[in-house]
């Protein structure tokens, strides 16, 4: 079996998760950012991930383009979707406006791994809230590796039980 992630992000810890995920995995599994994903992504592979950070509510819209572009073939695949947000909001909006209903719907599991923040990342403001935040000892988010492992293990289940 062969799994592609295909994942956008703003941030390095959006990557950083869809690296500690595919190392999890079981099979063969591929890092594909957005910005290099063509339709043949999707069809040289047997299961697709989507993975996206979105922050505040706001996400990249190249992703949502991408899948609005190739709706129907992703249809024909079995797929997963991950966001990597604050793990206080409200997650079926965010799933919603990012990857459609529709596609929520058809998906085999949905997860939001969390984020982390980085002072070397984001705009000067971004920067500098990040900064303070720290400085302040406030409660840090981070990946959360236990959702992530929780995710591997249901992909894991489906590759055992896969029969070719």
């Amino acid at each position: 079996m062969k799994i592609g992630i295909i994942y956008s992000t703003s941030k390095k810890s959006t990557k950083k998760a869809c690296k500690i995920l595919a190392s999890k995995i079981n099979t063969d599994v591929q890092l594909i950012p957005i910005e290099k994903a063509k339709t043949t992504c999707i069809l040289k592979y047997n299961f697709i991930i989507f993975i996206a950070s979105a922050y505040n509510g706001k996400f990249q819209s190249s992703l949502k383009r991408y899948i609005i572009r190739n709706i129907k073939t992703i249809k024909e695949k079995p797929i997963a979707l991950v966001i990597n947000s604050e793990e206080n909001i409200n997650t079926e909006d965010i799933f919603n406006k990012i990857f459609t209903e529709e596609l929520v719907n058809s998906s085999c599991i949905n997860s939001n791994f969390g984020y982390e923040l980085n002072i070397n990342e984001g705009n000067f403001f971004e920067k500098i809230k990040t900064k303070n935040k720290i400085k302040n000892k406030e409660n840090l988010p981070s990946l959360n590796i236990d959702e992530i492992n929780k995710f591997s293990d249901y992909i894991n289940n489906l590759i055992e039980k896969r029969v070719d």
